[in-house]
């Protein structure tokens, strides 16, 4: 017996291990399967043209901070233009320009193809289930927000959709890691990839900050604390000079300049509540939580037609990822569990700070890109039990929908 145990552990083992790697090929598969840009594009190079990131990497490289010309969405501060998104991907920029003269797309392709690993891993820690895992996995890269984010930053590289993307792979590791090994460094790694690509992603420190203090022995817990202070001062500290030396103090982020000779809605709002204003919160909860499809009346020869198009100001989270229902039934647990109680308080502090602010985040055909910001989080929070033997068949009714809405229907 003693013999036999061992190589039935082995075998069992190596079961599993074919099982994990299934799941990870399948949603592989899916997600290529369902992806519209092409995956092969030889010499295809992203300039500075496509994305102020880039131009803002050249111009370090030829040392300046500022950008040789005005685009779209840049800040203009005493006759100069600079770029105001979060330096993530001017940083990663930096590091290629100098060989490639600009971003190449197999570098896009990899930081896009790193999201379905992460968030199979992610989930099969939750789930414990290669076949879960699998659905989940799907559910998160093509049935939210993120399948048109992921498929417009992969065609585009615009900043728009290029910084939720990242912001995505800094949440995805944090999560992994805190449902994990729960190693500060690790998840300091995915805050700083999250904090410095969406600036609101920093309320996700509260469980980091619970994560270093909890461990019971007196030095590793000195080790976290120790991580701890380093990422706080990287998350902090980078952004804070950067805009210093930018726009003149710590907490200017040059937002409010780029609206500088600017008179459509979105700047006339910002010019006349401020970036952040309670004015914003009606209109911005309608077009998080329900934003349905606008009815359109065509008359033509003196027929009457209607037509259903997709909201392009903010489509509603709850009915496009109906799995996010669940949160309702598992309120009670998530607040039992430490880990998932604070995240659950910082997913909603970007709910809210998102509600204040003077804009939805459009033009967004069908989809809300904001919602990136938190809505990982919440799946990772109902998918510890939404695919137990009672609700196993309507979370896959929900997830099909959701895959089959976000693929076809807009």
């Amino acid at each position: 017996m003693s013999d036999c145990e061992p190589e039935a552990g082995r075998r069992r083992q190596a079961y599993a291990g074919w099982h994990y790697g299934l799941g990870l090929l399948a949603v592989y598969v899916v997600v290529v399967g369902l992806l519209e840009v092409k995956l092969w594009r030889p010499g295809t190079v992203f300039d500075g043209s496509t994305n102020c990131q880039i131009a803002e990497a050249q111009s370090w490289w030829n040392g300046r901070l500022d950008l040789t010309e005005r685009a779209w969405d840049t800040a203009s501060i005493d006759g100069r233009t600079y770029s105001h998104f979060p330096l993530m991907f001017t940083l990663l920029s930096a590091v290629v320009v100098p060989f490639c003269d600009g971003v190449p797309y197999w570098l896009m392709l990899l930081v896009v193809g790193i999201i379905p690993l992460l968030a199979y891993v992610l989930f099969h820690r939750l789930s414990r289930s290669p076949m879960a895992a699998t659905l989940l996995a799907v559910g998160l890269v093509c049935g939210t927000s993120m399948w048109p984010v992921i498929s417009k930053a992969l065609w585009t590289a615009s900043p728009y959709f290029v910084n939720h993307v990242l912001a995505c792979v800094g949440l995805l590791i944090l999560l992994v890691e805190l449902f994990g090994r729960q190693r500060v460094w690790v998840a300091g790694i995915g805050l700083l990839v999250a904090t410095l690509s969406r600036q609101l992603t920093i309320a996700f420190a509260i469980p980091l900050i619970w994560m270093a203090f909890r461990q019971p022995e007196a030095p590793r817990r000195r080790r976290q604390v120790g991580a701890l202070a380093v990422v706080g001062l990287i998350v902090v500290g980078v952004p804070a000079v950067a805009n210093t030396v930018k726009f003149g103090h710590p907490l200017n982020t040059g937002y409010m300049a780029i609206y500088e000779g600017r008179d459509e809605p979105f700047a006339r709002d910002a010019q006349e509540h401020g970036l952040f204003s309670a004015h914003f919160v009606p209109r911005n909860l309608w077009y998080m939580n329900l934003g349905f499809p606008k009815l359109y009346r065509i008359e033509m020869a003196g027929e009457t037609e209607y037509h259903l198009q997709p909201n392009i100001t903010g489509t509603g989270i709850w009915w496009t990822t109906p799995l996010l229902l669940w949160l309702f039934f598992d309120f009670r647990r998530i607040l039992r569990d430490g880990a998932s109680r604070l995240l659950l308080v910082a997913a909603v502090i970007v709910f809210v700070a998102l509600m204040f602010f003077h804009t939805t985040g459009a033009e967004q055909r069908g989809f809300n890109r904001f919602s990136l910001d938190f809505l990982p989080v919440l799946l990772a929070l109902v998918g510890l039990e939404c695919l137990d033997a009672k609700r196993r068949w309507l979370s896959f009714a929900m997830v099909s929908w959701s895959v089959v809405y976000f693929r076809w229907l807009i």
